[in-house]
């Protein structure tokens, strides 16, 4: 580990240097929540974090933090184009605090550190696959899966006469997990999305076939994350 000098902060008799903004969820979005101890030990002593060919190591020691909050802030993308595409994001934000709907009592915290990869792609014209990967704290992103669908795609001459011209096709799952990251835990959610059409041979004949959902895998690249030791 990075070696820091040594310092001492009074602070807001918060352990940190500011009053932390809040948000408030339901009690069952809380997951792998980390300690009140872990997230100012997060906030003081951020060193870098990195995710494929993103990084971010901000040129400050934790002293620094005393005078500027958001010295150690910041982010970094790198990707590539495709097919499919890829993007990774690694960041450093603000800490904060998580409070339970209807119970102003139950508070848990959450860290300012995260992680983003994407990947789009079809592998054809006529579908399309996008697939996220995010590691956050405390609460999970919010999206819901949708159930496969396959509907008939109409189209209505000036007449009024309405035919068919295809299927369309879509889906999307959700997977949130809890991990830990050198020691400090995340949220994962892997969120996958699919849409794909086909098309009737005539037209109006209906006998498009629905496209079978199929996803892009998230990448094997794991983030890492480094702090200052004393």
């Amino acid at each position: 580990m990075p070696k820091a000098n040594k310092f001492t902060a009074l602070g807001k008799g918060n352990g940190f240097n500011r009053c932390l903004s809040s948000q408030t969820v339901s009690a069952d979005e809380i997951i792998n929540a980390p300690t009140f101890e872990q997230v100012v030990g997060a906030y003081w002593n951020f060193h870098s974090v990195s995710f494929s060919g993103a990084s971010f190591e901000p040129e400050n020691e934790p002293s620094d933090l005393i005078c500027t909050e958001g010295a150690a802030f910041g982010f970094d993308t790198d990707g590539s184009f495709g097919p499919p595409s890829e993007s990774f994001l690694v960041s450093n934000g603000a800490p904060g605090i998580v409070r339970i709907d209807g119970n102003d009592k139950m508070i848990y915290y959450r860290h300012g550190i995260g992680f983003r990869y994407s990947t789009f792609g079809g592998g054809a014209e006529n579908i399309q696959k996008f697939t996220s990967v995010y590691y956050t704290s405390t609460v999970a992103i919010d999206v819901e899966p949708i159930p496969y669908s396959c509907t008939v795609v109409n189209n209505t001459t000036s007449g009024g006469t309405t035919y068919s011209i295809g299927k369309s096709a879509s889906q999307r799952t959700v997977d949130v997990s809890s991990v830990d990251i050198d020691g400090l835990p995340f949220v994962k959610t892997v969120i996958k999305d699919f849409s794909g059409i086909s098309f009737d041979d005539p037209v109006g004949s209906g006998n498009a076939v629905c496209e079978p959902a199929s996803f892009l895998p998230e990448t094997s690249e794991t983030p890492s994350l480094t702090f200052w030791d004393y």
